[in-house]
C-alpha cells in the first residue's frame, strides 16, 4: 500500500491513527496536558518494498505564552527510492475564545528534514567498482536534498464536535548535482472531524465507555485519501475499526486499532490490509504507539471540588 502511502506522508510520517498532533499542530497543549508520543508506522509496497517512519513528539501548555508548544523528531525510510530522511519540527498554538460554547485554536508549525541515500545501499555501492556495477538508485551522492515545510493549523472544539484542518507547503533544496526526485508532496491539506468526548458532562459523570466516529480527508498534489471509522474507549481499553480509500491509486483497505491505558501510559497497535487494483495484490500496514500524558494541575484553594479550568 505504501506506493501511495509514501505520497500520503505528512511532514512527520504516514497518516496517524493515535497521535493527533501529527494530524493537526493545533492539538499542541491539548487540555493543558503534557504528552509524549513515540510511534512506528510501516507499510508494504505491492512490489515488495517497505516504508516506515519513526516519530517522537512532545507537547505541553505554556502559562507564560498562554498557548501550546510542541517539538518533533522523526526518521523515515522510503524503500521505493532507497532513501532515508531525518528531521525535526516546532509548533505553537494559541486558543481564542469566541463567546460561544467553543474555542478556535490556530497554530503555526515549521519543519525541516534532510533526505539521504539509504546507508546500507551506499555502503554496498562503495564496495563495488563503478566499472562493474553502476550505483544503485537514487544515485551516487549520499545527501540528496533538504526540505523545509511551513504549516498552518486551525481547530474548532465545542461541546459537540472537534473539527480541524491543516495545510502545508514544501520547499525542496537539492544538494546532489545528480537528477533529483520529488521526495515530498509539494503541498498537502488535511481535514478531520470527530465527536467531542467532553463538554456537557464537565467531567462530573462517569461513563463506562465512549464511542467516537471519525472522518479524515487527505489531499496532496498527487493523492486523495479518506479514512472513516469508529473507536470505542473504555476506562482502560480502546477498540476501533476504519475503512481507508486511496482514490488516486485505486487502493482500498480496512484496519483496526487496539489499545490499553495503564495509569498515564497508553499503548496502541493498529494493523490493516489493502487491495491494490492496478497491481492486483494485497498489502499490509500497521502502527505501534507508546504515549505518556501528564495531566495539568489547576487546583483552586477556594473551590477544591471544582473541575479544572482547561483551555480546550
Amino acid at each position: 500500500m505504501l506506493d501511495i502511502m509514501a505520497g500520503a506522508q505528512t511532514e512527520l510520517g504516514l497518516l496517524p491513527f493515535s497521535n493527533k498532533l501529527l494530524l493537526n499542530p493545533s492539538f499542541a497543549g491539548w487540555n493543558k496536558n503534557t504528552t509524549v508520543w513515540s510511534s512506528l508506522q510501516f507499510s508494504g509496497h505491492p512490489e515488495n518494498k517497505l516504508n516506515h517512519t519513526f516519530t517522537l513528539t512532545w507537547d505541553t501548555w505554556s502559562e507564560r505564552l498562554k498557548g501550546g508548544v510542541a517539538l518533533y523528531y522523526y526518521q523515515g525510510l522510503t524503500g521505493e527510492l532507497n532513501s532515508n530522511s531525518s528531521g525535526a519540527g516546532l509548533t505553537f498554538s494559541k486558543p481564542i475564545k469566541t463567546g460561544t460554547n467553543g474555542k478556535l485554536i490556530p497554530a503555526i508549525h515549521f519543519n525541516a528534514k534532510t533526505v539521504f541515500k539509504q546507508w546500507f545501499v551506499q555502503i554496498i555501492d562503495g564496495l563495488v567498482a563503478e566499472e562493474i556495477l553502476q550505483p544503485s538508485p537514487p544515485g551516487k551522492e549520499f545527501i540528496r536534498c533538504n526540505i523545509y515545510q511551513p504549516r498552518l493549523g486551525m481547530l474548532w472544539n465545542s461541546n459537540d464536535i472537534v473539527m480541524g484542518a491543516s495545510g502545508a507547503y514544501s520547499f525542496q533544496q537539492n544538494v546532489s548535482e545528480e537528477v533529483n526526485l520529488q521526495y515530498n508532496p509539494l503541498y498537502h491539506f488535511i481535514f478531520h472531524i470527530t465527536r467531542s468526548t467532553s463538554g456537557y458532562r464537565k467531567g462530573l459523570i462517569s461513563e463506562p465507555f465512549k464511542t467516537v466516529p471519525e472522518l479524515i480527508l487527505l489531499y496532496t498534489d498527487n493523492l486523495f485519501l479518506t479514512r472513516i471509522g469508529i473507536t470505542t474507549e473504555r476506562t482502560d481499553q480502546l477498540f476501533g475499526l476504519f475503512i481507508q480509500n486511496n482514490y488516486s491509486d485505486n487502493i482500498h483497505g480496512i484496519s483496526g486499532i487496539l489499545g490499553w491505558k495503564l495509569d498515564h501510559f497508553r499503548i496502541t497497535f493498529s494493523a490493516g490490509s489493502a487491495y491494490s487494483v492496478p497491481h492486483q495484490k494485497v498489502t499490509f500496514f500497521g502502527e505501534a504507539n507508546l504515549g505518556l500524558t501528564i495531566p495539568y494541575v489547576d487546583f483552586d484553594q477556594d473551590k477544591p471540588w471544582a473541575v479544572p479550568n482547561k483551555n480546550f
